[in-house]
């Protein structure tokens, strides 16, 4: 394994078990994320991109082990963290963190914001009372908010300083590694390119490594090395971020490129729209997920489940037609 990459996951499942009657008996899986192979490497972006209900956040929180995968394997800075039980996993946990959609929903409004940048920090024993203080109204300076915030509650505050706020929070227990799940989805545009310089400015001065996981292709160029399309819980395309939206290969990323105004000459990409809807991760179509929605399909991706494979130097994708 590479020494540069500060994640590896291979073979990553997360299935849902659907269950029925009163002794609770499994009929079915929601199959969440399904086989997903992908890396990160320190000091870089990898934004994950794809239409909503495709698996995006739970396979980043699967990542950090929110929640507990279903098979495959996590290693983080080498260590295979897959089977880890909580306590083996706290020192670890302090690395891996994750800025959450919603900032409404995200701090406790019961806790002031000092309590709450401070939390973390008690938790992994970091520094002593008055020095958690002046740490936490130093990092709220980082995230452009002052120090008088810190005997305030978050309903005194709007959607964008929540989201700062919840950024320290992350900052004050010093990670690596942040999933960063949809950070701008909730605020107004002009916040959400404030929110996205933040972060970019953070990860130089804190030296991160971001999982940025978006719908919105727009945000997801400017903040992104690499760029990862996920549909229906597979990754179908994997390649730098300029060569992804110069040159896109898979036909479900060309949809998603099409679709986003200003994003590349649209008339390209015309006609790669599709209908319907992301088929249900329950009752996955057979052979290649897109070919129900796919104007390229033939009878080989009805049949045949498509492995993402190297097309070109560094640019992987899934697609029996490419």
């Amino acid at each position: 394994m590479n020494d540069n990459k500060i994640l590896k996951v291979e073979k990553l499942k997360k299935y849902f078990p659907l269950k029925t009657g009163i002794l609770g008996r499994t009929v079915n899986y929601v199959k969440a994320v399904d086989s997903v192979d992908l890396d990160v490497s320190g000091g870089q972006t990898l934004g994950l991109v794809g239409e909503s209900g495709c698996g995006k956040t739970t396979l980043g929180k699967t990542i950090i082990k929110l929640t507990e995968p279903t098979d495959g394997k996590i290693f983080f800075n080498n260590t295979d963290i897959t089977a880890l039980n909580p306590s083996q996993m706290r020192p670890i946990r302090r690395q891996m963190q994750m800025i959450f959609q919603n900032p409404y929903g995200s701090l406790n409004p019961k806790m002031n914001i000092e309590s709450i940048i401070s939390e973390g920090m008690i938790i992994h024993g970091i520094a002593g009372p008055g020095e958690r203080r002046e740490m936490a109204a130093q990092l709220l300076k980082e995230v452009g908010l002052s120090e008088t915030a810190l005997k305030k509650y978050p309903h005194e505050f709007s959607g964008g300083q929540r989201q700062r706020i919840a950024i320290a929070r992350v900052l004050a227990v010093k990670p690596s590694f942040v999933v960063c799940d949809e950070p701008v989805s909730a605020l107004d545009v002009s916040v959400q390119a404030q929110i996205v310089n933040l972060l970019r400015s953070l990860q130089k001065e804190y030296d991160l490594t971001y999982l940025f996981i978006s719908h919105d292709l727009r945000i997801v160029r400017q903040i992104s090395d690499r760029v990862s399309v996920m549909y229906l819980g597979k990754i179908v395309e994997n390649a730098d971020s300029d060569r992804i939206y110069q040159n896109p290969l898979h036909p479900y990323t060309k949809v998603l490129i099409a679709s986003v105004p200003d994003v590349m000459r649209r008339k390209k990409f015309e006609k790669y729209e599709v209908k319907g809807d992301v088929p249900s991760p329950i009752d996955p179509p057979s052979g290649c997920s897109f070919h129900p929605r796919c104007p390229l399909a033939g009878d080989i991706c009805r049949k045949e489940e498509p492995r993402l494979i190297e097309k070109e130097s560094g640019h992987f994708v899934s697609c029996h037609m490419v």
